[in-house]
């Protein structure tokens, strides 16, 4: 059992401020934070991700009370990152960002595929926003200072419900901002005005979750669209309740995805799309190159870290934190360690004391995170049927007859139940009245469809997709047709996938039923895709 261990060194100017979390033998996910936050917004996710990775995260030049040397592009602090684990001696890690963040991830799969074993993309797009409008917020830092951005920030991070429903996590981040060098700042703007790479997207070879909160004006599901409709192995997670900093506002979610997603997709082994550019220099090789295993429900927990979101826990007093802490399950004491770069000062976002040191004086939100059904989850992801509690129960069978277990009848209702929200999302039909009518077909197509034949893990999730409009057209059943089709895009499956798939079913289901299938796809193609796709400049 090892003591978590605290580390203070020194920054060279080519490197970034980082800390780790998880056991050392593990392998290396890199977790990179939005323009404006600092490394505490995935606390909510480290818990869980450190149990089966070893986490770094960093922060960006000027952030966090990291050393304010601003950066030149998005490149130069792809290339700091990539000098700060050759340091380490990490050669292949995977990679999850938010924001600007996500911009290096993507960078990271377009010049250095080699280093990544997979990649989630949150927050993120292709182009943020214009240039033009990344040059005024630097215009507005070097004339009035960071406080008109950051008194602006949470409306662009957040929901409404959730900036009403806690208000000392906005204060957590307008405080944020405003501790932000702004030269460094304003370089990261210049950084996101020149970052562009709508073009280069077919050459990013790396598997990718695409993760969008449903309510993001920065990066909108439309942008998130636009890469999983470049990247090759891609698939799209729209989180619902969630704004830009899904990590923050939907953490249960979010984490869920991510594990389910880091652990199917891990390579162990570079992979190479045509036309992408070769690895940099190869390091020393970490391990356990050969990726996780599943999440298993049993064993010691990753320790609970510092930062506004997270349980307090034993940590060296770093003075009292205004920010508060929702409620969690005590942490226990993991054989892992947390190694962080530079001390990060007295500011308001460092280590919290124990629970008992607070302050009276520091806000509580009455109501904790709200929490959401599970969002669309990425088609490539397919059932787990070992350990993974973030995986579709493989068992007992919802096909057995009902009187052998009434529990395994309960299990496959309840897997049936989320697997439904999964698919359809917000075409997602209400439960059933459990006293109606029709009460005993609808658990039966809960427990027999969704949770048996959906969650089956012998095909994909797009793969059914494309089957289920094959069937519905062929059945000429076009109000479902619709609401497939809708759930499908939103899904990520393709407009370009979905004409394909009836110009086969012409083939074999008539010219009459494709051409009404069409004739639905073509409007909810349309309705899909004329949601307002320019973001507020705000990363």
């Amino acid at each position: 059992m090892h003591e978590r261990v605290w580390r203070v060194s020194e920054t060279p100017a080519n490197t970034l401020q980082y800390r780790f979390d998880g056991p050392e033998d593990a392998p290396v996910l890199v977790l990179g934070p939005a323009l404006g936050t600092t490394w505490h917004m995935w606390d909510r996710q480290v818990p869980e991700l450190a149990r089966h990775w070893r986490v770094l995260r960093f922060d960006l030049p000027g952030h966090g009370g990291a050393p304010a040397r601003p950066l030149g592009s998005v490149g130069d602090l792809t290339d700091r990152l990539l000098a700060t684990l050759d340091g380490l001696g990490i050669e292949r890690f995977g990679f999850a960002g938010c924001s600007i963040g996500g911009a290096v991830g993507a960078d990271l799969a377009l010049r250095h595929p080699g280093r990544l074993a997979a990649l989630a993309l949150v927050g993120t797009s292709a182009r943020f926003g214009t240039a033009e409008s990344w040059r005024q917020r630097g215009d507005t830092v070097r004339t009035s200072g960071l406080d008109p951005i950051a008194r602006s920030a949470p409306e662009a991070w957040f929901t409404p419900a959730f900036l009403a429903a806690q208000p000392a996590i906005v204060e957590w981040a307008v405080q944020m901002v405003r501790t932000t060098d702004p030269l460094c700042y304003i370089a990261a703007c210049q950084a996101l005005a020149a970052f562009d790479i709508r073009d280069d997207l077919g050459r990013t070879g790396s598997p990718a979750l695409v993760l969008v909160g449903a309510e993001d004006q920065v990066a909108p599901p439309a942008d998130a669209r636009v890469l999983v409709a470049g990247i090759h192995d891609a698939r799209l997670a729209v989180v619902p309740a969630a704004s830009h900093l899904a990590p923050v506002e939907q953490p249960t979610a979010v984490t869920d995805l991510l594990v389910r997603h880091f652990t199917t997709a891990w390579q162990s082994a570079p992979t190479h799309a045509a036309g992408t550019a070769q690895a940099g220099p190869a390091g020393p090789q970490t391990p356990a190159a050969a990726g996780p295993q599943a999440p298993a429900p049993a064993g010691p927990q990753a320790p609970v870290p510092s930062g506004p979101f997270a349980a307090p826990e034993q940590a060296p007093a770093a003075g009292p934190s205004p920010v508060p802490q929702p409620a969690a399950e005590p942490p226990v004491t993991p054989p892992s360690t947390a190694t962080p770069g530079p001390a990060q000062g007295a500011s308001p976002f460092a280590a919290p004391a124990p629970a008992a040191s607070i302050p009276p004086s520091v806000p509580t939100p009455s109501v904790p995170v709200p929490s959401v059904p599970a969002p669309a989850v990425a088609g490539h992801l397919p059932a787990d049927a070992g350990d993974n509690p973030y995986a579709t129960p493989a068992g007992p069978n919802p096909y057995a007859a009902p009187a052998t277990a009434p529990a395994a009848e309960a299990d496959a209702h309840a897997t049936g139940v989320r697997v439904r929200r999964e698919v359809l999302g917000e075409e997602s039909r209400r439960d059933p009245d459990p006293g109606g009518f029709r009460a005993e077909y609808d658990d039966f197509v809960t427990r027999v469809a969704w949770g048996g034949t959906w969650a089956r893990p012998g095909l994909d999730r797009r793969t059914r997709f494309l089957v289920t409009l094959t069937a519905l057209t062929a059945g000429g059943h076009l109000d479902e047709l619709a609401r497939y089709l809708r759930a499908a895009l939103r899904d990520g499956v393709t407009a370009d996938e979905i004409k394909e798939t009836f110009l086969h079913t012409a083939l074999y289901c008539g010219l009459p039923a494709a051409d009404a299938a069409f004739a639905v796809a073509g409007r909810i193609v349309a309705e899909e895709d004329s949601e307002p796709a320019e973001p507020a400049p705000e990363a």
